[in-house]
């Protein structure tokens, strides 16, 4: 079995960490945020356990950075379902591995194979 959880990625100038989003998380939860180190303009990648990250999560760190941002939910390292939101409030998903998501525990979340979508 390999890792999972949740990565988000966003573009800031100011420490992701601190942004307002993570303020209404509880201490222990904030402690168990590991921040990636930046890469070149900007980028920010954030590592928390699976199920502490949500999708008005992710709108609330765009409005906060004013750039795009996605997160990453993986599953033993091997698929993940990743939400993006641009700064204009269209949202996409992208589905990596579908195949071993759709045979794995999480994929019992769908009855079928969920389709693309872009909002």
């Amino acid at each position: 079995m390999g890792s999972s959880g949740d990565l988000v990625f966003g573009r800031s100038e100011r420490a992701l960490v601190k942004a307002p989003v993570s303020s209404g998380l509880h201490q222990e939860v904030r402690d168990g945020i590991h921040a990636w180190r930046p890469r070149p303009g900007g980028w920010q990648t954030l590592q928390l356990d699976h199920g502490l990250w949500e999708a008005a999560d992710l709108a609330a760190l765009v409005q906060w950075t004013g750039a795009a941002a996605c997160c990453a939910s993986v599953f033993d390292s091997d698929t993940a379902l990743i939400t993006g939101l641009g700064t204009d409030g269209r949202q996409w998903d992208a589905y990596l591995h579908l195949e071993l998501l759709a045979a794995s525990e999480a994929g019992n979340l769908w009855e079928e194979e969920p389709e693309a979508r872009v909002t």
